[in-house]
């Protein structure tokens, strides 16, 4: 079984801000790792894609990828994690911590070019496959 690497949203933007497609690029490492994203990564990739193509595109790449949930446990989970970072001063948005969470829950890595996965005990975040 291929490690499973949860996609972050940060990874999809910023290639399509560069012009390159995000799908592509993965599609080189698609043999070694299983991909995934999660509803968050989803819902905040397509809000931002203007071009109904490359939102129609997404949409259909999206729906041919893992998609990991969370159960109760999971969500309060995220509450708990919510609540001790912002204690340690540590205030990362809530969508960061459902993702570092999920990720945390399925045994994944996270794909990301997001710092605030760092503060996210536990968590591996790497920015490339490489």
């Amino acid at each position: 079984m291929n490690p499973l690497v949860l996609v972050d949203s940060s990874f999809f933007i910023t290639h399509q801000r560069n012009k390159l497609d995000p799908f592509e690029l993965l599609k080189d490492f698609e043999l070694d790792y299983e991909f995934a994203i999660n509803g968050v990564i989803w819902s905040e990739v397509l809000r931002g894609r203007s071009d109904p193509n490359v939102r129609d595109h997404y949409i259909e790449a999206f729906s041919l990828t893992r998609l990991l949930h969370l159960n109760s446990a999971g969500w309060q989970r995220v509450a708990n994690l919510a609540w001790e970072l912002d204690r340690r001063g540590y205030v990362i948005p809530l969508t960061d911590i459902i993702i570092g969470v999920t990720a945390l829950e399925h045994g994944a890595t996270v794909l990301t070019f997001d710092q605030h996965y760092q503060k996210i005990p536990g968590l591996t975040a790497l920015a490339d496959l490489e």
